[in-house]
């Protein structure tokens, strides 16, 4: 007998579910939490096992009729099973690659979505890692900097240096006499910092 309370004997009418993947299923009826372990087979009341099957039918949940060619069945279902978990993986890598287009944060996988991508050899995104070739391309551009900095440093100083001279030079320096005006007959009009005749 069965711990699950919707698994019936068989002389009711029900159906037969079986889970012929390599996983456990942690399904749901009525509020009431049901197991169906890897390979079990178990028979449950009629509108129990429609509702398991239209929830994990896609996983790999299959149903088992009397007389039915239980082989063709099972490979059937293990099809479903590899086809979710590969839907899954490649899902979650269009997911990852889409937020970082967006510059969204990397979503992190699950326990299970790791042991899928191990399972079926597939690789899940990691984290945005800087490349080889961006990394040297940085630390040329972080040296380039420094020297760059350095520079504009030792141009200070020396810009510091030459006001200082130019403020000595200005305060001993004698006055100028102001450029006499040119006489009043005589038509005249600055250009270029000089009185020229009209």
């Amino acid at each position: 007998m069965s711990n699950n309370p919707f698994s019936i004997e068989m002389t009711t009418i029900g159906m037969v579910l079986w889970n012929p993947t390599n996983e456990d299923f942690e399904m749901q009826y009525a509020g009431i939490s049901l197991m169906m372990k890897a390979g079990q087979k178990e028979a449950f009341a009629m509108k129990c096992a429609m509702h398991l099957l239209n929830a994990f039918g896609q996983r790999g949940l299959t149903s088992l009729m009397h007389g039915a060619d239980e082989e063709k069945i099972g490979k059937e279902a293990i099809k479903r099973n590899l086809d979710f978990k590969t839907k899954q993986v490649v899902e979650y890598n269009q997911r990852n690659e889409n937020r970082k287009a967006m510059g969204l944060g990397f979503l992190p996988p699950t326990e299970t979505l790791k042991k899928y991508a191990i399972e079926l050899g597939l690789k899940l995104l990691e984290p945005y890692q800087v490349r080889d070739e961006e990394r040297a391309g940085i630390a040329k551009a972080s040296v380039e900097n420094e020297e760059l900095k350095k520079k504009l440093a030792s141009q200070e100083v020396e810009m510091a240096e030459i006001k200082a001279m130019m403020k000595q030079y200005f305060a001993t320096r004698p006055p100028e006499s102001p450029e006499p005006e040119p006489p009043k007959s005589e038509v005249r009009v600055r250009k270029e910092g000089k009185w020229v005749k009209e």
